[in-house]
């Protein structure tokens, strides 16, 4: 749960990933409340978002009411945490200020990805129906419902890919990103080099050598590895070209204001959110005892079947550090559960069935 939502965010939005889930509509939905939680609205473009559709403008398809059902349980879970890290006062804490901070260019980035989108990117019925019709003309064991599903994903993606691929091209056009390969080339082969050194430059901000390896190594978790993948040339050009496309896509956001715009102060709340129930996991974790040997031992000795591979079983010596990571996370998963289970207890939750059909 430490790791940072909207670090997640930047690197789909500058990857210019497609998304799983298709959409198609006859017309463009309403963004109807599915869910109230102590009277703060959950919006059927949020519940759209969570389930993969960037932007959130059409309604997903190829998902079914359980899943749509359980995706809104964990959105809920989201608002309940936030607000109780809002009342426990974790909003008004230096960290809370600082993590805030720290994601000002994502919360750019992310508000001009999702405007674009929402006026870009919408798939009509028309447009589903004649790709459908392609794909069961190639392929006529395609049922309507399986082709208008692929139809809606593929004709999706396109157009999702197209606006982040428009935008990251006319962010480098209005403010050119330039990397200093001859200092790059220095860190590949071993050379001393300080953290305040700049690799790249970009919208007149810079790009050094502290960020990236700091990035590199938080993307190995700590473990072991970080320090030498920071001297790894693909790694370090394709964080340097993340961190220099951020910082164009973040100025031409400005340019195109989106600073201040609705756009941006719903995706600072998103953002927020994210923060508070980071901090309120923090805070719930941090009386937690450890896992002790006798606790792995246990559960080695108890599931036996776990730990087989190839027909033999596998040492304890071998998998004991995995296997307590393993107990860690369970009872970290526990904890929130129950945590959330006594903040629904106390909550007032409303939920709006055909508003979440229509999802």
């Amino acid at each position: 749960m430490r790791r940072s939502f909207f670090r997640g965010v930047l690197f789909l939005a500058i990857a210019a990933m497609a998304f799983s889930v298709s959409a198609c509509s006859k017309q463009q939905p309403k963004n109807e409340t599915v869910a109230q939680v102590n009277g703060d609205a959950i919006r059927a473009t949020e519940l759209r978002e969570f389930l993969g559709m960037l932007g959130g403008v059409t309604p997903v398809a190829g998902v079914t009411a359980k899943q749509k059902s359980q995706s809104l349980d964990r959105l809920i879970a989201g608002r309940l945490l936030a607000q109780d890290a809002r009342a426990q006062g974790l909003d008004n804490t230096d960290e809370f200020r600082n993590a805030r901070e720290k994601s000002e260019q994502t919360a750019l980035i992310t508000a001009l990805f999702r405007k674009e989108i929402d006026s870009k990117a919408k798939v009509s019925q028309e447009e589903v129906q004649a790709e459908a019709k392609k794909m069961m003309s190639a392929d006529n064991t395609l049922s309507d419902n399986t082709a208008n599903v692929q139809a809606g994903r593929s004709i999706s993606r396109a157009k999702i890919r197209k606006v982040q691929e428009e935008l990251i091209d006319a962010a480098k056009k209005e403010f050119p990103t330039a990397i200093q390969q001859e200092m790059v080339d220095e860190i590949v082969g071993g050379g001393t080099v300080p953290d305040n050194a700049v690799l790249a430059t970009a919208a007149g901000d810079n790009v050094t050598y502290g960020d990236v390896r700091e990035d590199l190594e938080r993307s190995t978790g700590g473990m072991h590895g970080g320090q030498s993948i920071a001297r790894n040339p693909v790694a370090i050009n394709r964080m340097l070209t993340r961190e220099a496309i951020g910082k164009s896509l973040a100025a031409y956001a400005k340019k195109q204001g989106i600073e201040g715009s609705d756009w941006h102060k719903n995706t600072h709340e998103d953002i927020e959110r994210s923060i508070l129930i980071d901090l309120l996991a923090a805070k719930i974790m941090g009386d937690e005892s450890p896992i002790g040997d006798e606790e792995v031992d246990s559960y080695y000795n108890e599931h036996p079947e776990m730990f087989v591979q190839h027909g033999k079983k596998v040492p304890l010596a071998m998998v004991k550090e995995q296997l307590r990571g393993f107990l860690r996370s369970e009872k970290r998963k526990s904890a929130m559960n129950d945590y959330i289970e006594e903040l629904k207890k106390k909550a007032t939750i409303k939920l709006n069935e055909k508003a979440l059909g229509d999802v």
